[in-house]
């Protein structure tokens, strides 16, 4: 029994700083994809390229449509306390 309690003890100890590794890699793609920041960024490269005729009307338009959607679901997720 003590064995057990040792050994699960130990895993737990050795996971931790793991989970914490994974918990940061996690905080970090969610920034990457719904920070307002990173996302009003891409907006004005997206601007930027249009008037530059890199892109078409209707790519600028499909494109900003897909960030802008992620820019409200970044606001809903911060909304919601951050939960998935």
């Amino acid at each position: 029994m003590l064995i057990t309690y040792l050994t699960l003890t130990l895993a737990r100890a050795m996971a931790e700083p793991f989970c914490q590794v994974l918990e940061q890699i996690r905080d970090m793609a969610k920034e990457e994809l719904y920070g307002e920041d990173k996302i009003k960024q891409e907006l004005l490269e997206l601007q930027m390229r249009l008037e530059m005729d890199e892109l078409t009307d209707e790519e600028y338009a499909m494109a900003e449509a897909a960030l802008m959607e992620r820019l409200e679901e970044g606001r809903r997720r911060r909304g919601e306390g951050g939960e998935d």
